[in-house]
């Protein structure tokens, strides 16, 4: 086991024992198109994860990507089943909120979990 996959499962058992049952909400679309005046049928699905969810510290408020009110979430990469992108939510115990940032942790290559950047929706 390589140091960043160990890393990987540091985090992922530190979330399982200190954060809270979440999910990625992905909504897909299939169908649709020129021929299909409706659009297409839209499917949400839920996926489970394991997130911490903190406020974001008043002195990273930049007013234009950070803004007053947002939240950093920390997402467990272990048993994932999607890599979560700005069309996603979270779902958590604060409610449903817009990805901003999936801000994937990556060092070397190897996702060892997600900190994202996530807002009210």
């Amino acid at each position: 086991m390589s140091f960043y996959e160990r890393m990987a499962a540091l985090v992922d058992r530190q979330l399982a024992a200190k954060g809270e049952d979440g999910a990625i909400r992905r909504t897909e679309v299939s169908g649709g198109g020129p021929s299909d005046p409706d659009g297409g049928t839209e499917t949400t699905t839920d996926h489970a994860c394991r997130v911490a969810v903190f406020p974001v510290d008043q002195k990273d408020v930049d007013g234009t990507l950070i803004k007053s009110g947002d939240w950093r979430a920390l997402i467990a990469t272990g048993g994932l089943q999607v890599v979560p992108t700005t069309t996603d939510l979270l779902v958590c115990s604060i409610g449903v909120l817009t990805i901003v940032d999936p801000g994937e942790f990556k060092p070397a290559g190897a996702v060892t979990h997600y900190r994202m950047l996530v807002r009210k929706a």
